[in-house]
C-alpha cells in the first residue's frame, strides 16, 4: 500500500473517529467534534497524520525486512524491479559498413526524451552487421520436390559477399509466423543448400548441415537480465521467457565461412530444406525475418548523490543522480565507496549479505553497508535506504565524510509510455555505423513485490530444496512464481497459465549414459503436453526448449538431463540430446 494511502487514512481517522468519539466523550474531547477552520489546527492534524501514517508503514514493514533479509542472501534477483523491455533493429548506413562490424552487447542506446528525461537501454546480444540485407523470402517447393524456405539476399552497392567475413548470420523471426517459423527451422530443416546468384543465375550451391543451425538466447552470456551470481540461473531463463519470449525467437546459421569467403556475388540465396511441409495457411514475406535485431532493456549505470554520513541518523535514502530522481528506480547496488575526512583516500564497503563477514583486515570491526526496500512516498515503485552495520548487526558510523554508491538504475514506468520507433537516438557507445530503433512496443516495468505476496514467493522457493520439480504440481509453482506478467497483464498471463495447465504428465526415472568413455547417472524426463493449450506447434516446442535448458541448469553437476516432450492430442514427440548439469553441489 503507498504511503499517501496510510496518510489519508490517519487523516480520516483523526477527523472521523474524532467527532464521534467528542460525542462518546464530550468531557474529555469536546474540540475534536468540531471541524476547524483554522490553518493551524489544520496543519497540526496533517502533520499528526503524516507521522503516524508513517509509523504505521514502518509497523507493517517490519516482517517484511526479515522477508527481505533471507531474499536478499538467498534470492537477490527477486527483490529487483522488472525493467522494460523491447526488440532493436539496427539498419547498416550504406557506404559504412564493407565487411563484419560489431555491436557489442551491453552497447547503450537512448530514445527521444519522455517527460524531459530520455530512456536508456543496453543491449542484450552482440549484433553482427553486414553489406548485405534480405531482398525477399518465399515458401516453395525446391527443384527435386522437398518443401524448403528460400532468403534472396542483396549486397549494398559495390560489396561482394567474399569481402563481407560472414561465418554466422542471425535471423530474429518476426510477426505472426514466427513461432512457426522456428519450429520449422530448428526442428523440421534436414539440410541448408547456399547458393550464388550471378546475373540472375544459381552457382554452385554448398550444403550445410541442419545441425549449423543453433537456436539463441539461452546461454548466460546472452542474458537479458544482469543475475547476481548467487542466483539460480534457470530463473531468469523462466522470468525472461514469460515477460519477453521474442527474445528467444532467434536462429543462428553458422560456420558458412567456406562458402562466404569464396563467393564472388553481390547476390546469394540460403534455402531451408524442410523434412515436412508446413501449413499450407502459413504465408511469410521477407518482414518476417529480420537481421541485425537484439533485445534491449531499460538498465543503465548511474551514481547515488552524495550521502553525507553523520551521527543524527541511521539510515540515509539512495538517491540516483539526475535532473529528476522520480524518473529513476534502483535495479541493484553494485558498490559502495566512501572518502575519509581530510584525504582523497578511497574506502569501499563490502555489502552486508555478502558471505565477506570478518575475512577483511579489519575483522569483526569492519563496517558494512545494508540495503532496505521502501514504497516510494512520491510514486509508484520503490525507494532504497542504506544504513552501515557492524558484523553483529549494530548501527556503525563510518569515519568518512561523503559515500557515493554505484547503481544500476531504471527508468521507472517512464519507458513504458514509448512507442515503437521512439529508440533511436545514439549514445556514446552506439556504433557510428549504424541507426536503430524499437520495431516493438515496450513491455511495462514492473515493481518490487515487497508485500504480502513476498512471504509466499519465499515460502515457495524455500520448498523447492525438498520437492522434486519432476512433480508436476511443483513445477507448476515454480513457473507461476516467473509469471510476472500476471502483475499488469491479464491477457498475457491467462495465456502463459493455459501453457502451464497444458502439462498434463511428467514422469521421471534414472538413467545411465558413458559420458566421453565414463559411466554417468542422471534423470529422464517425460513429460505428456496437451497441444491444444498452445498457439501453435512452434509456441509448444518454444515452450518445452526452455523446460529442457531449466532442467539442465537444475541437474546436479556430473549429472544430467535428459528430456521428452510428448503432444497427447497428435502425438508429436520433441527429443533432446542428454545434456550434462550445471548445478554444483556441496
Amino acid at each position: 500500500m503507498s504511503f499517501n494511502k496510510y496518510y489519508q487514512d490517519e487523516l480520516s481517522f483523526l477527523r472521523e473517529m474524532g467527532r464521534e468519539f467528542a460525542r462518546a466523550y464530550p468531557a474529555a474531547a469536546q474540540f475534536l467534534a468540531d471541524r476547524g477552520s483554522d490553518p493551524d489546527v489544520e496543519r497540526l492534524l496533517e502533520g499528526f497524520a503524516f507521522l503516524t501514517g508513517r509509523l504505521r508503514q514502518k509497523l507493517d514493514d517490519e516482517f517484511p525486512e526479515l522477508t527481505h533479509a533471507m531474499m536478499n542472501l538467498l534470492w537477490p534477483h527477486y527483490l529487483r524491479p522488472m525493467p522494460s523491455i523491447s526488440m532493436i533493429e539496427f539498419t547498416p548506413i550504406p557506404g559504412a559498413v564493407t565487411d563484419m562490424q560489431q555491436v557489442a552487447r551491453g552497447a547503450e542506446v537512448a530514445s527521444v526524451p519522455v517527460e524531459g528525461t530520455p530512456c536508456r537501454f543496453r543491449t542484450a546480444f552482440n549484433v553482427d552487421l553486414y553489406p548485405f540485407t534480405i531482398e525477399r523470402a518465399d515458401l516453395e517447393m525446391t527443384h527435386d520436390g522437398h518443401p524448403s524456405l528460400r532468403l534472396r539476399f542483396s549486397m549494398s552497392q559495390g560489396a561482394l559477399l567474399s569481402q563481407a567475413r560472414a561465418e554466422n548470420i542471425r535471423l530474429h523471426l518476426w510477426g505472426d509466423p514466427a513461432y512457426a517459423l522456428y519450429i520449422w527451422l530448428c526442428r523440421y530443416t534436414s539440410e541448408v543448400r547456399l547458393r550464388p546468384v550471378i546475373q540472375g543465375r544459381s552457382g554452385q550451391e554448398i550444403n550445410v548441415h541442419s545441425s549449423k543451425i543453433k537456436p539463441v538466447g539461452f546461454s548466460k552470456e546472452e542474458a537479458l537480465l544482469p543475475y547476481p551470481k548467487i542466483s539460480f540461473d534457470g530463473y531468469r531463463l523462466l522470468q525472461e521467457y514469460f515477460t519477453f519470449p521474442e527474445k528467444f525467437l532467434f536462429v543462428d546459421l553458422t560456420d558458412i565461412g567456406q562458402f562466404t569467403s569464396t563467393a564472388n556475388c553481390d547476390v546469394f540465396e540460403i534455402v531451408f530444406v524442410f523434412s515436412r511441409p508446413p501449413a499450407a495457411s502459413l504465408r511469410i514475406s521477407k518482414d518476417n525475418i529480420r537481421l541485425y535485431c537484439t533485445p534491449v532493456v531499460n538498465l543503465f549505470p548511474v551514481e547515488s548523490d552524495p550521502v553525507r554520513v553523520s551521527n543524527d541518523r541511521v539510515e540515509y535514502r539512495i538517491r540516483p543522480a539526475g535532473s529528476n530522481p522520480l524518473h529513476y528506480e534502483i535495479y541493484s547496488v553494485e558498490r559502495a565507496v566512501g572518502w575519509v575526512r581530510g584525504s582523497a583516500e578511497e574506502r569501499e564497503y563490502e555489502p552486508f549479505y555478502s558471505f565477506k563477514h570478518g575475512l577483511g583486515p579489519s575483522g569483526r570491526k569492519a563496517i558494512y553497508y545494508q540495503t532496505h526496500l521502501r514504497n516510494a512516498v512520491l510514486s509508484e515503485g520503490t525507494d532504497t535506504y542504506a544504513s552501515f552495520v557492524n558484523i553483529d548487526q549494530e548501527t556503525m558510523i563510518p569515519p568518512t565524510e561523503t559515500v557515493v554508491f554505484h547503481l544500476t538504475c531504471t527508468n521507472r514506468a517512464l519507458a513504458g509510455k514509448l512507442r515503437v520507433g521512439d529508440i533511436q537516438t545514439p549514445t556514446e557507445s552506439s556504433p557510428e555505423f549504424a541507426r536503430f530503433q524499437n520495431i516493438s512496443k515496450l513491455t511495462p516495468s514492473i515493481r518490487t513485490p515487497i508485500g504480502g505476496d513476498l512471504y509466499w514467493r519465499l515460502i515457495s522457493h524455500l520448498s523447492l530444496n525438498y520437492i522434486s520439480i519432476s512433480n508436476i504440481q511443483a513445477l507448476r509453482g515454480v513457473l507461476e512464481l516467473y509469471n510476472i506478467q500476471a502483475l499488469y497483464d491479464r491477457q498475457a498471463a491467462r495465456a502463459n497459465e493455459r501453457r502451464m495447465e497444458g502439462i498434463h504428465d511428467i514422469q521421471s526415472r534414472t538413467e545411465d549414459i558413458l559420458f566421453h568413455g565414463m559411466p554417468v547417472r542422471g534423470t529422464s524426463t517425460n513429460i505428456a503436453m496437451m497441444e491444444d493449450h498452445f498457439a501453435g506447434e512452434g509456441d509448444m516446442f518454444l515452450f518445452a526448449s526452455i523446460l529442457n535448458e531449466f532442467f539442465t541448469l537444475y541437474a546436479s553437476l556430473n549429472s544430467f538431463s535428459h528430456l521428452t516432450v510428448k503432444g497427447i492430442q497428435q502425438g508429436e514427440i520433441y527429443k533432446w540430446p542428454p545434456r550434462i548439469g550445471q548445478q554444483i553441489i556441496l
